[in-house]
This record gives structure tokens, C-alpha cells and sequence, in this order.
């Protein structure tokens, strides 16, 4: 099974769309990391490094991640129905579920990879923003802490995308069915919490710490 996954990153690797998500990540925590830079200590809005990363994390993780995961899951499993080289691979020892299951764990790889990259550029804006009083290693385990949540949390809630993926025959079922289940998360969050996978991933954020907390009150 690990040979299969290696093999899935490795052709994750090679997709050109790869460049141009990591490029609008960084260019998402360099917008977080500019608005500590520019707003003063003193303002209630960036006077703690908890302010950062929680900025950070969700410009990432609300609606960018989401989104991404959805299309790529969607691209990703139909790769192989274009080429043709599903039946190819079905042609060695290697079962259909094998084959999901592998292409499933590399999408939660990319997630965790997404948020934990984010963590890091964040972490760094920290230092180049400085003066934030709390930023030590409490605040900095914190912060990987619900990076971390947010990776794994997000793939779980996108799993019904790729769900339908797997079943439908064309790109436009998956695609539409990704932006419209998105649609209720960025209109109203708060009334599809405990209905609704990514609002419902809210709850566990506001355990990671007060921060977390204070981010998904507000």
C-alpha cells in the first residue's frame, strides 16, 4: 500500500496545478504576515501573535482549502479514467479499493503539507513582524496545534466530494457539487454548525486555545 502512495506523490509532484497552489498559499499568509507588519502593537486587532496565526489560518482554511481540495480531488481520481490507465493498473495486483484508498491518504498528505507550510511562513512572519509579547513556544505549539486540526479536519469534512468523485462519470457532478456545498460554509457558518462537516470542525478549533477560541466566536 506505502508503494501505491509513493507512487500517487509522485505523480502529484509532476502537476503543473501544484506550483500555482502553493503559490496562492504563500501569497495568503504573506497577506496575513503584511497586516501584522503594517498594524500597530498597540491595536487590540494584532497585539498578540495569536492574532497572526489565527489570520492566517483562516484566510487558509475557511474557504482556500476547501475549494482546493475539492478540485483536486475531483482532477485526481479522474486522471486515470481520461488516460485510460485505470485499466492498465487494474491489470496488476492492485484493487479498485487499493487504488481510492491510496489516492484518498495522498489528498490528506497534501492538506496536512498546505497547513503546516502555512504554519511555518507564519511562524517566520512572527519573528519578522516582531513585537508580539506571547510569542514563545506555548503559543507557537498552539498554533501548530490547530494547523494541524485544520489539515486533517478539512480533508474529513471533503471526503463527500470525493465520494461523488468516485461514482460520477464526468468533471461537472463533483465540481458543482463542491462549490455548492461550500456556498452555505461562507454565507452562514453559524447556523450550519452540527449539520454541516467544515462549520461543525469549528467546535474542536476552540479547544486548540483561547485564540482558536476568540477566532471562531468572532
Amino acid at each position: 500500500m506505502w508503494t501505491i502512495i509513493q507512487t500517487e506523490i509522485s505523480k502529484l509532484k509532476r502537476k503543473r496545478m501544484m506550483l500555482g497552489i502553493f503559490a496562492l498559499t504563500t501569497l495568503l499568509a504573506i497577506f496575513a504576515i503584511e497586516r501584522a507588519c503594517s498594524i500597530s502593537r498597540s491595536s487590540s486587532y494584532m497585539d498578540s501573535f495569536g492574532d497572526l496565526y489565527t489570520m492566517a489560518f483562516k484566510n487558509l482554511a475557511t474557504v482556500f482549502l476547501p475549494i482546493v481540495l475539492g478540485m483536486f480531488a475531483t482532477s485526481f481520481f479522474f486522471d486515470e479514467h481520461i488516460n485510460d490507465a485505470l485499466k492498465e493498473l487494474l491489470i496488476t495486483p492492485i484493487s479498485k479499493g487499493q487504488l481510492y484508498f491510496s489516492k484518498t491518504i495522498t489528498m490528506f498528505l497534501l492538506s496536512l503539507a498546505l497547513c503546516l507550510y502555512t504554519y511555518i511562513l507564519t511562524i517566520l512572519g512572527g519573528f519578522i513582524a516582531g513585537g508580539f509579547p506571547d510569542l514563545n513556544m506555548q503559543t507557537i505549539r498552539q498554533a501548530f496545534i490547530l494547523f494541524a486540526e485544520g489539515g486533517i479536519l478539512v480533508s474529513l469534512a471533503i471526503l463527500p466530494i470525493v465520494f461523488l468523485a468516485v461514482l460520477g462519470k464526468s468533471y461537472l457532478l463533483p465540481i458543482g457539487a463542491a462549490l455548492l456545498y461550500l456556498l452555505p460554509v461562507i454565507i452562514l457558518p453559524a447556523s450550519f454548525m452540527g449539520i454541516h462537516p467544515l462549520p461543525s470542525a469549528l467546535c474542536v478549533y476552540s479547544f486548540s486555545s483561547p485564540m482558536a477560541a476568540d477566532m471562531v466566536y468572532s
